[in-house]
């Protein structure tokens, strides 16, 4: 007795399975379940089931297809062309293969060059098969592909062919859940081994306490590339430091770098060159990023990532560490620099002291000169008094503190900074002066863009008069400031008889000195546009050559002359007299000193 039967829109024949075809198929099936269960590899998995699925269906191919995506790709199969294997795809809908995929229907097609869903692909050698049954494979409602099954002979597959190839796709639905469960199982433990591994290396670094730079050096070994610190407003403060190791010493971060948890990729330096970037965090805190170099041989491997994000969170801890250590010492240091500097130390004290800076490896000097850098404006010493600006500056100046003043007394405010250098270190004025302008160069890049200038006081003979030099020092900053100057080293020996200015202990007495030689040219600056006091000025620091000090105001000679007579006519004096020009020089100076 035979019966029509309707799979996918194509007629086919339902014949009655004898018991000998059921046995042999219920044999497949428990034959490919055990199978299953013995055998790890995947892709041997795939050969035995179409293998088998060959023979029990008595066809001549047995053809896998994947889902990928929105593409069915070949995955295995035994009678057609192997070497199109992972190269042959169908876009779901496209070809039988695809319909069934797209319906989730089993398709019988007695005779495909007669079947409008059939696709011929170049290459896979296919025109040799008429008849052809595909059924999805499905788990629950997610599809993973299609079973394809063909024949060269004309064939009518009947339900009970249909109901054997969608048991034989049940179990590979199965097979394959429980293979990629296996395969996600086995990438996780490889994943945590080797965070567990990563982490373990640099734990050990941290306990050891090899420093940051060992540590980067393993990130740079790990990661594949070479492996720079960097601040959180970008300069590069550890990591490889020769000029060609294309760590470029500054980097522009994007706003998203300080805001994500994973590595962000960059093009930075000159050349441009890629770069992974990992914000380096302790808490809420930014302490900086870690840069490392992106070549050819990096690639995106797990070992890379892992060794990026563990890399980071050790660089945090032991930024900390470094920063807690630093802030305790630069507390004593500061402390003991502010009593040193505040004198009138009692030999006891001094004694105490001495033994105090010896504990923290420093050397009170005997001998010593004392270095300030200051802010030269408020709006920049207001700007440096934001937080962590103090650490920065600490930063640019420690690397020539451990170069050129190693044993030297340092003080780090927010915007300046004191430093009491041994004579050993500058045996006189021009080597200490040389010391200055370092100081300041190392300062300019985070004093910008405002600057920092420097003063240096009389050489220290002893503890005691280390406060007079470090009052000398601010005095001769002062002066310079008041005149005008900017990012300027001035010494207080460098003031000459126009220090004995700042002896004089009342202002009121300064101001009747000026008023009594300026006071007609203060009084003429208020209602009169000529620079007459600007004039007087230019004459006194050209050492009084009217063609100088015409240069340098940018007028004629003439006009030179027209302005002396005039000042001469308003003041009285005589500008051509030695002791006048003495005594204007000091008023000039003694004006800018009172800010007058």
């Amino acid at each position: 007795m035979k019966a029509k039967r309707n799979l996918g829109g194509v007629h086919v024949t339902a014949g009655v399975s004898d018991s000998s075809l059921a046995a042999r198929e219920l044999n497949f099936l428990v034959r490919l379940a055990q199978a299953a269960a013995s055998t790890q590899r995947p892709d041997e998995l795939l050969e035995l089931i179409i293998r088998e699925t060959t023979s029990a269906i008595g066809v001549d191919v047995c053809s896998l297809y994947l889902l990928t995506g929105r593409e069915l790709l070949l995955t295995a199969t035994n009678g057609l062309n192997e070497n199109m294997v992972g190269k042959v795809t169908m876009r779901v809908g496209e070809g039988i293969t695809g319909w069934v995929a797209d319906t989730r229907r089993a398709a019988v097609v007695p005779d495909v060059s007669k079947e409008p869903h059939w696709k011929w692909v170049p290459g896979l050698d296919e025109d040799r098969f008429h008849s052809m049954a595909s059924v999805p494979i499905e788990s629950g409602p997610r599809l993973i592909g299609v079973l394809n099954v063909q024949s060269t002979e004309r064939r009518e597959f009947n339900s009970g062919d249909i109901d054997f190839l969608r048991a034989i796709a049940g179990q590979v639905a199965g097979i394959l859940e429980r293979s990629e469960l296996q395969r996600r199982t086995e990438v996780q433990l490889a994943e945590i081994k080797l965070s567990h591994d990563i982490h373990e290396r640099f734990t050990k670094l941290s306990l050891d306490g090899a420093g940051i730079q060992s540590i980067l050096e393993v990130i740079g070994s790990l990661a594949g590339g070479r492996a720079a610190l960097y601040s959180a407003d970008g300069y590069r403060v550890r990591g490889v430091g020769e000029s060609s190791d294309g760590m470029p010493p500054r980097i522009h971060f994007p706003a998203t770098a300080g805001t994500s948890a994973r590595e962000v990729r960059i093009n930075s330096g000159r050349p441009p060159r890629p770069l992974d970037v990992v914000p380096v965090r302790a808490g809420a805190d930014m302490l900086g990023f870690l840069a490392v170099g992106v070549d050819e041989k990096s690639g995106e491997s797990e070992g890379r990532l892992r060794s990026l994000e563990h890399g980071s969170t050790v660089l945090a801890l032991e930024l900390s560490k470094e920063r807690a250590t630093a802030e305790v010492e630069r507390r004593l240091r500061g402390d003991l620099v502010e009593e040193v500097l505040a004198g009138a130390l009692e030999p006891d004290e001094a004694e105490r002291v001495a033994r105090q800076a010896e504990r923290l490896g420093h050397r009170l000097p005997q001998r010593a000169w004392v270095v300030v850098l200051e802010a030269d404006d408020d709006k920049t010493e207001a700007a440096l008094a934001a937080r962590g600006q103090q650490d920065r500056l600490d930063g640019a100046l420690s690397g020539l503190v451990r170069s050129r003043l190693p044993g030297a007394l340092t003080l780090v405010r927010s915007s300046s900074a004191v430093f009491l250098v041994p004579d050993e270190l500058a045996p006189d004025l021009a080597s200490v002066e040389k010391l200055g302008a370092q100081v300041m160069a190392a300062a300019a890049p985070v004093m910008k863009p405002g600057s920092a200038s420097v003063g240096i006081g009389n050489l220290a003979n002893g503890v005691s008069e280390l406060a007079r030099s470090h009052l000398e020092a601010r005095q001769a900053l002062r002066l310079t400031r008041r005149a005008g100057g900017r990012a300027r080293v001035a010494s207080y020996r460098s003031l000459g008889a126009f220090r004995l200015l700042l002896e004089v202990q009342s202002p009121d007495a300064l101001r009747r000195f000026v008023h009594e030689l300026l006071g007609p040219l203060l009084e003429y600056a208020q209602s009169r546009d000529t620079p007459l006091l600007e004039t007087l000025e230019a004459l006194s620091t050209s050492r009084w050559v009217r063609r100088a000090a015409a240069r340098h105001l940018g007028i004629h000679i003439n006009s030179m002359t027209y302005r002396v007579e005039r000042i001469e006519a308003l003041t009285g004096l005589q500008l051509d007299d030695p002791e006048t020009r003495v005594a204007i020089s000091i008023a000039l100076r003694a004006r800018a000193m009172l800010g007058m």
